[in-house]
């Protein structure tokens, strides 16, 4: 069995694959910020067939699933050509998402991600990428340890959010 992780490029193929993953590994971080721990408004936003599939029609999103061997372990979304303040489209991309299952969390798979995702960044010679976290999200320790840097806050109008948990950090790392 292979150790190594790999990134596979995501088509409408796949669906299937990131709806059951992303019903696993969502609610096992983040149900507790729910009202009532019902995730369901920002599930079905982000994480229905639906949503995978009007996602996999645009050609400026790409998704990945984070594999070892065949053992899905995560996905990331990005959206390859995204402005920022600062930065137009050509020049930044977007981390729009990377969710991990809970018990790949510590292996190192994380790190892989950014990894990949500064590699993809550097093949379509983008300048800077970027991504949205949660202030209240452990992942922001991360990214500071990957050397992102905080440039903005906002918060999030979500329906059914509790209080504590709308704080948003947008976040760069130049390449």
């Amino acid at each position: 069995m292979s150790s190594t992780i790999s990134f596979l490029p995501c088509t409408p193929s796949n669906i299937s694959d990131l709806v059951k993953i992303s019903q696993q590994f969502y609610p096992e971080h983040y149900i507790h910020i729910w009202k009532n721990n019902d995730p369901s408004y920002y599930v079905n936003l982000s994480f229905s067939q639906k949503a995978f599939e009007d996602d996999l029609k645009i050609d400026n999103i790409a998704y990945f699933l984070i594999q070892k061997a065949d053992e899905k372990l995560g996905l990331l979304k990005i959206r390859k050509h995204q402005a920022i303040e600062g930065h137009s489209e050509f020049d930044a991309l977007q981390l729009e998402k990377i969710y991990l299952l809970k018990n790949s969390i510590g292996m190192g798979v994380g790190k892989k991600g950014v990894e990949f995702v500064k590699n993809y960044a550097n093949t379509l010679d983008k300048k800077i990428i970027w991504l949205d976290v949660m202030t209240t999200s452990p992942a922001l320790h991360f990214y500071k340890k990957m050397n992102f840097k905080t440039i903005s806050y906002y918060e999030l109008d979500y329906p059914g959010l509790k209080d504590g948990y709308r704080e948003m950090q947008r976040m760069t790392l130049p390449l």
